[in-house]
């Protein structure tokens, strides 16, 4: 603007021009100057507005949830169980469960649920472990998973496992352990509690 007034001033002077030519010079070359700037303002802007797209592209957007809700419940649904039925009673004859459910014969628990165990009767004076046939234990190789425990309770007094009862629950990678039934019944209370993998088969007291 200061150079078109001087440019104004020396055309007055020197050359005699009219007011009106140089006030339209200066008008035009002003208007190119405002012409330019606009120009760069908007290139400025169209510049930003593409760095902004290029940025919205490169970072994804983070989603409100790692897991869709949808899908995290399923999942839940999958793991969850019910609680799991511990022995609350021992009997002479049987057992009273944590849901006082009654059973008056051996019993097993496996992944939190009880079933009947068609245990061999003791013979008079001879422990019926040792006719014990790995066919009433079937059951564990069809579970999934498998429990990592099982605890055997023996009856009233202590009394070893059968060696071919125990191997076979080696070869399902199944730790065995055995005693009286009124120490293994509390033993699989205390491990189910604690979310482990546990099982026991249970000899009433008078087996």
């Amino acid at each position: 603007m200061l150079r078109c007034l001087l440019t104004r001033h020396n055309y007055l002077v020197r050359s005699g021009l009219q007011t009106r030519h140089i006030n339209s010079t200066c008008h035009l070359l002003s208007k190119q100057a405002d012409k330019a700037n606009s120009s760069t303002e908007e290139d400025w802007e169209q510049a930003n507005v593409k760095q902004s797209s290029i940025a919205n592209y490169a970072i994804p957007q983070q989603a409100s949830s790692a897991i869709p809700s949808s899908m995290l419940a399923a999942f839940n649904n999958m793991f969850d169980r019910g609680p799991n039925v511990g022995i609350e009673v021992i009997t002479k004859k049987g057992f009273v469960l944590s849901n006082h459910i009654k059973i008056d014969q051996p019993l097993i628990l496996l992944n939190g649920s009880p079933f009947l165990w068609n245990a061999p009767p003791r013979a008079p004076g001879f422990l019926p472990m040792k006719d014990w046939d790995i066919e009433a234990f079937k059951i564990f190789e069809l579970v999934s998973p498998r429990p990592e425990l099982i605890m055997f309770g023996t009856g009233r007094e202590f009394a070893p496992i059968p060696e071919h009862i125990r191997q076979y629950f080696f070869k399902l990678g199944i730790q065995v352990d055995q005693m009286n039934s009124k120490h293994a019944a509390a033993t699989y209370n205390v491990l189910a509690e604690e979310g482990r993998r546990i099982a026991a088969a249970l000899l009433p007291l008078d087996e």
